[in-house]
């Protein structure tokens, strides 16, 4: 079994090595955002902060590779990646791969991080139920991954591949607010104040606060060139 995988910088366990081959073979072709690149990083901030936090790294590890791993069928079908249907799809797929190295419980706490990890509020999910640490820390990784460099040459990536304008010539509604249950719309550039602007504020554990505050402010800085460039007016 190959040792090493594009992007790849953590030195990665025997036991995980066929999971990270599943994933290589499935989205190094992705061209969404959501690729194998995004996963790798995904995984290895979830392990800085689990290790910063004295959490279960295995679990970060292995949430932060999977959490996307249905991104393909999401746009070819419609349906969300983190429904029950791709939920049950995890199980059946890295269930046999994942364990015995990984315990029961450990992976069913994966399944239940990645199954909440699209919850945009801050520390619960509707109705109040608390989300896990491992679900923070998931959440906050993948979240770093939207803003930043690489956050914004990924919501370039996104919104080409899913038919959005770069901008739009109008005012941006002033509510404007990411709704995950819902197909993109709009513009790229809204997408910045409807999502990636309010992300460092949801960040959960300190790490992640760490990591994001640099993040925010490279995109607050770009929002101001692009739109000087473009003569764009946000109505913030």
């Amino acid at each position: 079994m190959k040792q090493s995988f594009p992007f790849v910088r953590m030195v990665l366990p025997e036991w995980f090595m066929l999971t990270v081959y599943k994933v290589w073979s499935k989205m190094n072709d992705d061209a969404t955002g959501h690729d194998f690149l995004h996963a790798v990083r995904v995984m290895e901030l979830a392990d800085e902060i689990a290790r910063q936090l004295g959490a279960d790294r295995s679990i970060a590890m292995t949430a932060g590779l999977l959490h996307d791993y249905y991104r393909k069928e999401e746009k070819q079908t419609g349906r969300l990646h983190y429904g029950l249907e791709a939920i049950n799809g995890l199980r059946l797929e890295f269930g046999p791969l994942l364990m015995p190295a990984l315990e029961e419980e450990q992976f069913e706490r994966v399944i239940d991080a990645i199954a909440r990890h699209e919850w945009y509020g801050k520390n619960s999910e509707p109705g109040g139920s608390e989300l896990s640490l491992d679900a923070q820390i998931l959440q906050d990784a993948d979240r770093l991954e939207a803003i930043g460099a690489v956050g914004v040459a990924r919501t370039f990536m996104f919104g080409g591949a899913h038919g959005l304008p770069m901008a739009e010539d109008e005012a941006l509604p002033k509510d404007a607010w990411f709704d995950p249950n819902i197909p993109p719309k709009g513009s790229v550039y809204r997408h910045f104040y409807e999502k990636l602007l309010h992300l460092a504020d949801g960040m959960h554990t300190v790490p992640g606060q760490k990591l994001a505050a640099s993040r925010h402010q490279f995109i607050v800085l770009f929002l101001e060139q692009f739109e000087g460039e473009l003569a764009l007016n946000s109505q913030t």
